[in-house]
């Protein structure tokens, strides 16, 4: 189980980089010259996941950070749901054993 706990963890970690940057794209909005960055996802050879930042070269579209915004939560809510089930199935065994 501890793997599917650091597959779930490296999802926040990714989750929450994606967070970052489309907050920071929305802080930016208004900023003279300021270019949006994108979080790319890439799955690691190990399982879990990974998230960067890349530059677009575009300005920022609020309706595209809103809705990345929105996914994150999502995602993370979701990630965070796997923690405690997880947790919840290890504590069921080890009621069992003892």
């Amino acid at each position: 189980m501890s793997g599917i706990s650091n597959i779930a963890s490296s999802a926040l970690q990714a989750f929450s980089t994606s967070q970052q940057i489309a907050a920071n794209n929305v802080a930016n909005l208004n900023t003279e010259g300021f270019k949006a960055s994108r979080a790319t996802f890439q799955e690691n050879r190990s399982g879990g996941v990974t998230a960067s930042a890349s530059s677009t070269g575009d300005s920022v579209d609020i309706s595209r950070e809103a809705v990345n915004l929105i996914s994150n939560t999502q995602g993370f809510k979701a990630n965070l749901n796997v923690l405690k089930a997880t947790d919840e199935m290890t504590k069921q065994l080890l009621n069992i054993k003892a």
